[in-house]
C-alpha cells in the first residue's frame, strides 16, 4: 500500500465528518429556531419560557421534574407517542425519495385503523395467533389501497398527488365519523366510538399488565409501551434496506432524481410511482393498525381530528428521509406531545405551544428545502442576461437566410 493511499484515509474520514456535520446542521438549527421563537411567544404573552421548557423537558424525557412526576412514566408516554410517528414518517419519506409528496399519510393511517377495527370486531372469536396478524395485515392492505388511488391517478393521468392525497384525507376522516356515529361500528347511541376489538387482536405491553408488580414506584399496568415499538423499529429497518439494498430502492431513487434519466436506464416511472405509493400506504396503514391494536382497542371520535399523519410529514423532513433520522425526529415529536400536558399543568402554559413548535420546525425545514431547490434549478430567480454578440449575429443571419426575396421595384 502506497503512502498516497495511507494519506487518503484521514482525508476520507474528515470528508465524512464534514458531510455528517452539514447534514445535522439543518435539523438542529430548525429545532433551535423553533424553540427560540416559541420562547419569545411565551414571554410576550406573559409566561415564563424557562418554566415552560422545564416542564416540557420533564414531561418529555423525565428530566428536571419538580412536581413529583415519575420519570419512567413520562418516558413511557413519549415512546407511546413515538411509535406511530416512526411508521407514518417512513410512509412519507419513501415517496419523497421518488419525488412524490405523500400528504395523505393521515388518510392512509385512518384507513388502516378502520380495517383493523372492523376485522378485530368481526372476527373477535378467532385465536390471537390468527387474529393479530389478520388485523395488522388488514390495516396494511387498507392503507396501501388508499394510497394506491393517488399513485394510479398520478401515473396514468398525471393528477398531482398533493391534491389527491389531501382529498383522500377528508374522505377518510368523514368515513370514520360515519362508521362510529350512528354507523355500523357504533358501540351504542351517543357514544361516538366503536365496539372494542377482540382480545386476540390486541398487542401485548412490554411490561405485564399487573397492578401487583411495582416498577419504578408505580404498578406495571400504567406503563403503556407495547410490542408496536418493535414493529416500528422493524419498519424503519425495512425502509432502509428497501431503499439502499434492493433493485426497487434503486428505481425509486432514480425516478426521484430524474424520471427522464430513469426511463433511459430502463426504469418504468409509472410502475415505480404506483408501487412506491402502495408501499408507503402500507406503512401508514400499519401505523393506524398498531395504534388501535396497541393503545386504543377501538375506533373513537379522536381519530376524526388525529394529526399523526400530518406530524409524520415534519418527522420525515426533520429526519432528512433516513431511517435513523426518522426515529430520532419521531422521538422529539413524541416528547413534545407527552410533555405538553405536563407543561400545561405545571407551568400554566397551554399545551397548544407544542403545535406552535412543530409548525415552526416544519416552517424552518421547508425554508431550507426551498433554498436547496432554488440552487438546483439553473437561473431561478435571476434576471435574464443580455444575449451575446455572437448570438445576435447568428439570429440575424438565420432570419436573412429564411426571409422571402424582395420584389423588384418598378
Amino acid at each position: 500500500m502506497g503512502t498516497g493511499a495511507i494519506a487518503a484515509r484521514p482525508r476520507l474520514g474528515l470528508s465524512a465528518a464534514v458531510r455528517l456535520t452539514r447534514g445535522l446542521a439543518m435539523p438542529v438549527v430548525s429545532v433551535l429556531f423553533a424553540f427560540i421563537v416559541g420562547g419569545l411567544i411565551v414571554l410576550v404573552t406573559g409566561g415564563n419560557p424557562f418554566d415552560a421548557y422545564s416542564a416540557l423537558l420533564c414531561g418529555g424525557v423525565g428530566v428536571g421534574c419538580t412536581q413529583g412526576e415519575n420519570s419512567a412514566l413520562q418516558i413511557s408516554n413519549t415512546i407511546v407517542f413515538t411509535i406511530p410517528l416512526i411508521t407514518a414518517g417512513v410512509a412519507v419519506a419513501l415517496p419523497f425519495r421518488a419525488g412524490l409528496f405523500n400528504i395523505g399519510a393521515e388518510g392512509q393511517l385512518l384507513a388502516g385503523s378502520i380495517a383493523c377495527t372492523a376485522i378485530g370486531i368481526k372476527f373477535a372469536a378467532w385465536p390471537a395467533v390468527v387474529l393479530l396478524p389478520a388485523v395488522l395485515i388488514g390495516g396494511m392492505v387498507a392503507g396501501a389501497l388508499w394510497a394506491g388511488v393517488a399513485g394510479v391517478l398520478k401515473a396514468t393521468v398525471g393528477a398531482h398527488e398533493v391534491v389527491t392525497t389531501i382529498m383522500m384525507n377528508y374522505v377518510a376522516q368523514w368515513l370514520v365519523r360515519f362508521l362510529i356515529v350512528g354507523g355500523p361500528l357504533e358501540l351504542a347511541s351517543g357514544t361516538s366510538k366503536s365496539q372494542p376489538i377482540g382480545a386476540g387482536a390486541q398487542l401485548a405491553t412490554i411490561l405485564p399488565s399487573s397492578n401487583s408488580l411495582i416498577v419504578f414506584g408505580l404498578p406495571a399496568s400504567v406503563y403503556r409501551v407495547h410490542v408496536g415499538l418493535v414493529i416500528a423499529i422493524v419498519a424503519a429497518a425495512v425502509f432502509a434496506i428497501l431503499l439502499w439494498r434492493t433493485a426497487l430502492g434503486y428505481e425509486i431513487r432514480a425516478v426521484g432524481q430524474s424520471q427522464k434519466a430513469a426511463r433511459y436506464a430502463g426504469v418504468s416511472s409509472r410502475r415505480t410511482i404506483i408501487v412506491t405509493m402502495l408501499i408507503a400506504g402500507a406503512f401508514s396503514g400499519l401505523a393506524g393498525a398498531v395504534q388501535i391494536a396497541g393503545i386504543d382497542h377501538n375506533l373513537t371520535d379522536k381519530y376524526f381530528s388525529d394529526t399523526t399523519g400530518f406530524d409524520a410529514i415534519a418527522v420525515a423532513l426533520l429526519g432528512l428521509g433516513s431511517a435513523v433520522g426518522i426515529v430520532l425526529a419521531a422521538l422529539l415529536f413524541g416528547a413534545l406531545h407527552a410533555g405538553g400536558a405536563v407543561m400545561q399543568s405545571d407551568a400554566g402554559i397551554s399545551s397548544s405551544l407544542v403545535f406552535v413548535l412543530q409548525a415552526l420546525i416544519l416552517f424552518s425545514i421547508a425554508a431550507n428545502f426551498l433554498s436547496a431547490i432554488r440552487l438546483r434549478i439553473p437561473g431561478l430567480g435571476q434576471a435574464p442576461s443580455a444575449p451575446s454578440k455572437e448570438a445576435v449575429a447568428t439570429a440575424l443571419l438565420t432570419e436573412n437566410a429564411t426571409a422571402p426575396p424582395e420584389e423588384p421595384s418598378t
